[in-house]
């Protein structure tokens, strides 16, 4: 995944003085200089960040099957009976939202490299899963606006904001309606709205939406999926199900999930869930573009100790450097598995044109960072014969920022051996 230069860049001191604004009008803040006062951080902000670390990134225990819903049950329940929420939510908003955001931001901006142009209509009508302060619906606008290589996205439209937590939604609501005239400041501005629906979304045991509901042209859910505790085909039959009724021909539907190997596993099995419920229904109007490029089976599950996931890097806010520090954590780097469905009859080339002239038997992307081996590079690809851990000669001359790296797409790459040492010409 190559993530512009202007998009990692976009999260400097400017963005932080617009969350300290914001912030300061939501009186989460007293003066715009606490977003970056080491005092206040540490006491206000420091303790939840913390619990929510612990929460979100505790080592996996021995019981598999059970450890993603007991890390949901302890989120849930700290959520509820944290004795500071309007603290909780400033720790949630300023550590995790930015994040969340940048690494939609990347997704979408990847769809636009490779050639995707909106072709679903001239009103966006987009909605957003387990939205908490809509870091989705703010990444598409991120992406939109930082890429040179821009989606086109309509100026008109809205948004449907699902989420369960009524003072996180009107966060998110709130924070959405701001970014969109911060940024609007580098860009077309878009005269997007936000409708706000507070429920728990129960899937598996009700619909996602009410029969009635409308098409939807953009389908959004990031760190949300993981938090259901339904396995592969469920998911997908639910899932296809509500696409079936509820996204519009031509629209996509994007989804985000943490990059460990528990959730990421679960991603990858849900999209083999899809694809054999794609194949089976006998028609075409539904594939998954990225970041598998084509419905090839997955190499990554082949091996269970084995996944998948992406990494994009970008300008962390100043302030967000501070926390990092106050943490000891480190989010210059941000992982995070995805996938990207499009409900369109158009064939893969047609959908992503840098694809074009490249047949999906030497279309390959990399899944792992490249390392020197001698005069060669080495990486793992995958591609339409699964994954292949494979080397690749270096130029002399070559510098290190010219080297693949993972994420990065082989086009027309004739590539010889068998899976454990495979060579690109």
């Amino acid at each position: 995944m190559k993530v512009p230069q202007k998009l990692a860049d976009a999260f400097g001191k400017a963005f932080e003085d617009e969350m300290a604004r914001f912030a300061t009008e939501r009186g989460f803040i007293a003066v715009l200089d606490d977003i970056r006062a080491r005092r206040f951080l540490t006491r206000s902000v420091l303790p939840h960040l913390e619990r929510l670390s612990d929460i979100f990134n505790r080592i996996e225990s021995q019981n598999k099957s059970t450890k993603s819903v007991e890390k949901i049950g302890d989120f849930q329940r700290y959520w509820q009976s944290s004795s500071n929420p309007e603290n909780l939510r400033l720790a949630y908003w300023l550590y995790y939202m930015p994040c969340n955001l940048f690494r939609v931001a990347s997704v979408w901006s990847e769809l636009g490299r490779l050639g995707f142009r909106w072709n679903a209509g001239s009103e966006l009508m987009a909605i957003e899963f387990g939205a908490g302060p809509a870091s989705g619906a703010c990444g598409v606008m991120a992406g939109e606006a930082y890429s040179p290589d821009s989606v086109g996205l309509p100026t008109a439209g809205s948004w449907a904001l699902i989420e369960q937590d009524r003072a996180t939604l009107q966060l998110g609501q709130a924070w959405a309606e701001n970014y969109w005239k911060h940024v609007g400041s580098e860009t077309e501005m878009r005269d997007w709205s936000v409708r706000p629906f507070h429920r728990t979304v129960r899937m598996g045991q009700e619909p996602l939406l009410p029969r009635g509901a409308p098409q939807f042209n953009l389908w959004l859910s990031s760190y949300f999926l993981n938090e259901l505790g339904l396995d592969a085909g469920a998911l997908a039959d639910t899932l296809i199900e509500n696409w079936e009724r509820h996204l519009a021909m031509e629209g996509v539907a994007i989804l985000v999930e943490p990059a460990l190997r528990l959730e990421s596993r679960k991603l990858l099995e849900l999209r083999k869930a899809l694809i054999e419920r794609f194949e089976k229904r006998k028609q075409n109007d539904f594939q998954i573009l990225l970041p598998c490029l084509g419905h090839q089976a997955c190499g990554a599950l082949a091996d269970p100790e084995d996944w998948c996931h992406e990494e994009v890097t970008w300008w962390r806010p100043p302030y967000l450097k501070l926390l990092d520090e106050l943490v000891g954590l480190d989010k210059r780097t941000l992982p995070f598995s995805y996938l990207v469905i499009a409900r369109s009859t158009r064939t893969r080339e047609e959908l992503l044109p840098f694809l074009k002239g490249s047949p999906p038997k030497k279309t390959y992307r990399l899944v792992s960072p490249s390392r020197k081996e001698a005069r060669d590079l080495e990486f793992y690809l995958c591609g339409q014969e699964g994954k292949l851990r494979a080397r690749m000669k270096q130029e002399r001359d070559a510098d290190e920022d010219s080297a693949p790296n993972r994420g990065d797409i082989l086009k027309n790459a004739n590539v010889r051996g068998d899976p454990h040492f495979a060579r690109v010409e």
